[in-house]
């Protein structure tokens, strides 16, 4: 079940990642034995040293003794450095025990009197254990990476100079596991790229090196490098005895997953069987730890066919992780209750898991890909075939995200490998050399990123460029359109027959005549504009209108409500766009009506827009009806105009269709409504 296993990832490698802090921590308890570049007020008695190195030791190995060690340290401790030291091992000792006090811990204290002092380098020491502890803490007890970096990164800086320089690699592994624990795996493979390399510089023994090893499994298991991931997990088990008990606790962890996602379920469980009997050796039956074992053995239970010892597991754990209320815990635990309800086809306790279920943190995205797959399968039980479908989609995108974070997790461990082969050529260069290296890696930089800017600028400008060219040619074909359309009513041999015709007709053919002739006079007018006056507009409707009643419909009654001439003449609209409405309410509406006809032109002004409206009694609108004779020509135009317009105007033009329908719901008419706004840009 890799959808489960997945959700240990917070538990054990974020939750039990912070036991890496903890191991660091105990390590600088060496402080002692670092001060060669101490002042002569800083040292430390050798018998301060041995004692800290002493329950440095106990804590390692949880002796039951290692808390009155500490206590009786800070009692008879004659020097405030000497008393700081002991305290700050109670510190850690809190934290790595997760005692019920561990807020009353004096961290503010702490930093005042340190912070407050010369900082020498063991001041500087007792300054980077500080924060290595708190951010252990946020860590392992309130799971907050943000905050964990936070703490780890100062204590980076404190350490670098400090008399515990050597413990470096270790926090540059702690830092790793929060980035992990924030998905944010490039900067954790660099830091442990960063961590091996200090430890090759410091030349560490290889045994301080096993956290490292393990941090670099889980990265190449994540990577799904398997036989990578093996390599260092087999390494890191051969050192298994020179570990602190949470390193080992830390490592059967990843160990156990590693087996996990291979599918080797057998030997997932037998690693964490391993675990579960290391814990009850030191006494741990009811930690946090032997929580965490359980939840992974009820997932490998699970996945190995053994329903009721998993629902006897999960059973166990959940009251534990529902009392301190860890939602990344009770996430998991979820996960496989609704994994078992849906092995029983019992979909009701899944819905009831779901509305009783309460997260408000961020979710591993492993942990959250793979309790989708279970809910897609629910979706699809229940018959919520969209919601399984739109949940898919999701997955599909999140998939693409970390396949993006993959290559950029594979180009670190192609860093760290580099970083690794290069370190004995970098001991070897003289500092000039190291000089050398570094102003052209510098330059190289330099000469890069003018090359990439330069790249994005030519692109951006060809982008640009193109762009602006496709919407010329675009302006320019509607253009050639709307030419097309203005002058399809009279070509100018129209014209002048008609001249010489009306000479060698009667009067009332020649009043026809001179309608017609006056339409097209105005259409010639019209036909080089863009833009014409509202006035104008009107006035060639109105010899539209009165070669139309003449020649076809004789009984049409056609009124303009509109402002006076003045108001007209201060409107400018697209040509013919009133014409064009006009003719189609008489064409598409009116002709095909029996009886009385009716067109009627409405134009009302304001400060912010004109509102003119075309309504007819005739038949309707309807997209449906199919009209041979029609080749919705106008409308297009009209559209594709009014398109191009709003691209350049932040107020846009607006058209309107509706039917008007009578008190009985039967439709008696339609109106076309057009709004155009106040200070258009022209396309001229």
């Amino acid at each position: 079940m890799n959808a489960i296993k997945n959700a240990c990832r917070p538990l054990h490698t974020a939750r039990l990642a912070a036991i890496i802090a903890v191991a660091a921590a105990m390590a600088c308890a060496v402080l002692a034995s670092c001060g060669g570049r101490q002042t002569a007020d800083d040292s430390r008695p050798d018998s301060l040293v041995a004692a800290l190195a002493n329950v440095d030791d106990s804590v390692a190995v949880n002796s039951p003794y290692a808390l009155k060690m500490i206590k009786d340290g800070m009692k008879n401790a004659t020097d405030s450095l000497d008393y700081y030291d002991w305290y700050l091992r109670l510190m850690r000792y809190s934290v790595s025990r997760d005692v019920p006090d561990t807020t009353k811990l004096r961290w503010n204290s702490v930093y005042a009197f340190l912070s407050a002092r010369e900082q020498t380098p063991r001041v500087r020491g007792m300054l980077g254990f500080l924060y290595n502890i708190k951010g252990s803490y946020y860590y392992k007890l309130h799971f907050a990476p943000a905050k964990a970096i936070n703490a780890y990164n100062k204590a980076c800086r404190q350490l670098a100079g400090s008399d515990c320089e050597s413990n470096l690699p270790n926090v540059c592994a702690n830092l790793g596991d929060a980035y992990v624990a924030a998905n944010d795996m490039p900067r954790a493979a660099w830091w442990y790229r960063r961590a091996l390399f200090l430890s090759d510089s410091l030349k560490l023994p290889d045994e301080d090196n096993v956290s490292l090893y393990m941090g670099l499994g889980r990265i190449y298991l994540n990577l799904g490098d398997f036989d990578s991931a093996l390599g260092c997990y087999r390494v890191a088990d051969g050192n298994f005895r020179l570990m602190s008990l949470n390193m080992q606790l830390y490592f059967l962890t990843n160990y156990g997953n590693y087996y996990y996602y291979s599918g080797d379920y057998r030997g997932a469980e037998a690693v964490f069987t391993r675990m579960k009997q290391l814990l009850e050796s030191h006494g741990m039956d009811n930690s946090y730890e032997m929580n965490v074992c359980k939840v992974n053995m009820a997932d490998v239970k699970m996945n190995l066919g053994q329903e009721q010892e998993t629902r006897r597991l999960v059973d166990e754990v959940y009251a534990f992780f529902n009392k301190i209320g860890d939602e990344t815990a009770l996430y998991y635990c979820h996960t496989i209750m609704i994994a078992l309800a849906l092995k029983a086809g019992d979909t009701a306790t899944v819905s009831r898991i779901l509305a009783n279920e309460r997260v408000t943190a961020t979710m591993d995205f492993n942990m959250a890909n793979i309790r989708h797959r279970y809910l897609r399968e629910y979706y699809v039980r229940k018959g919520d075939y969209k919601r399984a479908y739109d949940d898919l989609t999701e997955s599909n995108t999140r998939n693409d995200s970390l396949k993006h974070n993959i290559v950029n997790m594979r180009t670190s461990e192609i860093m760290m490998r580099y970083a690794q082969d290069t370190l004995q050529l970098h001991h070897r260069l003289a500092i000039q050399e190291k000089d050398a290296d570094i102003r052209s890696a510098r330059l190289t930089i330099y000469v890069a990123l003018l090359l990439v800017a330069a790249l994005v600028l030519l692109l951006l400008y060809g982008y640009t460029f193109t762009r602006k060219r496709r919407l010329q040619m675009h302006i320019e074909l509607m253009q050639l359109r709307l030419m097309n359309v203005r002058s399809r009513i009279s070509p100018h041999f129209i014209f002048n027959v008609l001249n010489n015709r009306m000479a060698k007709t009667d009067k009332g053919d020649a009043d026809e005549l001179m309608a017609l002739v006056k339409l097209i006079r105005a259409n010639l007018n019209m036909s080089g504009k863009y833009y014409v006056s509202l006035k104008e507009e009107l006035d060639f409707v109105k010899y539209y209108i009165s070669v139309e009643r003449n020649s076809v419909c004789p009984e049409l009654d056609f009124t303009v409500n509109a402002p006076d001439d003045k108001v007209l003449e201060s409107v400018m609209v697209p040509s013919m766009f009133i014409q064009i409405l006009v003719e189609n309410s008489i064409k598409h509406g009116l002709k095909g009506r029996k009886g009385a006809k009716r067109l009627y032109i409405n134009v009302t002004k304001d400060e912010a827009c004109c509102r003119v409206t075309v309504g007819d009694n005739g038949t309707g609108f309807d997209i449906r009806r199919s009209d041979p004779s029609s080749t919705k020509t106008g409308l297009k135009v009209i559209r594709s105009t009014i398109n191009i317009i709003n691209r350049e105007n932040k107020r846009k033009i607006r058209l309107g269709i509706r039917n008007v329908r009578a008190a009985d719901g039967n439709v008696e008419g339609c109106e076309v409504t057009l709004v155009i706004p106040s200070g258009l840009k022209s396309l001229e």
